[in-house]
């Protein structure tokens, strides 16, 4: 049986997304704590980094392709895989552009947090949202692949889940779909209990 183990401080951070696939298959994992200093040791210099049978694997997204595939998060097609790519690309092209708001928000360095919010954070969401909407309007799951849940369905949903707590008119109510996708995922009945679990710890 394959050994996985989670290189990682104690943080949800990056590795948030390949741990719900994780619970969501029912497949074991360990943790492995570090300290910051520790990073220096691994293959790129940061972490988290996923061992696999003593092979260590860097970089996040790296990471949740090679178990979305392995796990059955990653599309049943290969024009599905192409799809679930390209939205974790839209996804990272997001964080991109909201960076310098990110920055202010939630680093605490100078700049106007709510002139940012304006020009830069809320053109960048909407964008954002719009390109879901008129997927999941498509959709016969309710998930961006037609085939069911998937890894950037997951990485739209963590993201998500901590900017609503962080900008409560986050969703707003221009693109309802997104928000009901957004619920549906929290919902899914193999992920539910590990977030719930998760809220106490």
């Amino acid at each position: 049986m394959t050994k996985y183990r989670i290189h990682f401080y104690n943080a949800r951070g990056h590795s948030v997304v390949f741990r719900d696939m994780f619970q969501m298959a029912g497949v074991d994992y360990e943790d492995v704590l570090h300290e910051e200093s520790d990073k220096e040791k691994m293959p790129f210099g940061h972490m988290p980094v996923l061992e696999v049978d003593g092979e260590l694997i860097p970089q996040s997204g790296a990471i949740n392709r090679f178990i979305a595939n392995i796990l059955g998060f990653a599309g049943q097609t290969p024009v599905e895989k192409a799809w679930a790519d390209a939205f974790a690309d839209l996804y990272n092209d997001f964080l991109g552009e909201v960076k310098a708001w990110g920055a202010v928000a939630f680093k605490g360095q100078p700049g106007d947090k709510d002139e940012l919010k304006k020009t830069v954070f809320d053109p960048a969401k909407e964008n954002y949202f719009k390109r879901l909407s008129q997927r999941l309007e498509k959709s016969k799951s309710g998930f961006l692949l037609d085939s069911g849940i998937s890894y950037p369905d997951l990485m739209f949903f963590e993201t998500s889940s901590l900017l609503e707590g962080f900008e409560p008119t986050y969703f707003g109510s221009e693109l309802p779909l997104v928000k009901e996708y957004f619920d549906r995922i929290g919902e899914h009945p193999k992920l539910k209990p590990y977030l719930e679990a998760r809220k106490k710890q």
